[in-house]
């Protein structure tokens, strides 16, 4: 009886202290600098994504802000549709979309 809690106290250690193999989470790896200005872009200017939102919607344009934070960046353009309601329309910085 002895054995069998030593063997099971043994082997609740191991478990407890061994390192996880089995669920390892990955390392994140950062972007280098020079991967970072490869994956940059320029964003387009609010006029064009301005001018992009109010064809998409059909509409006048109201507000346009450019949210750099969000990958990729992207245009929030505020239009007024024909039928009076506002829409928020988000317009890839990037490629115009």
């Amino acid at each position: 009886m002895i054995k069998k809690i030593t063997l099971l106290a043994l082997m609740m250690a191991t478990l407890l202290f061994a390192p996880n193999t089995y669920g390892a989470t990955k390392q994140k790896v950062l972007p280098t600098p020079e991967l970072r200005e490869k994956t940059a872009c320029t964003p387009i200017g609010k006029g064009a994504a301005m001018s992009i939102a109010a064809r998409r919607a059909d509409g006048k344009v109201l507000s346009a802000s450019l949210n750099m934070r969000a990958r990729p960046p992207v245009y929030r353009v505020k239009v007024l549709t024909k039928s009076g309601r506002v829409r928020h329309i988000y317009v890839n910085a990037c490629s115009g979309r």
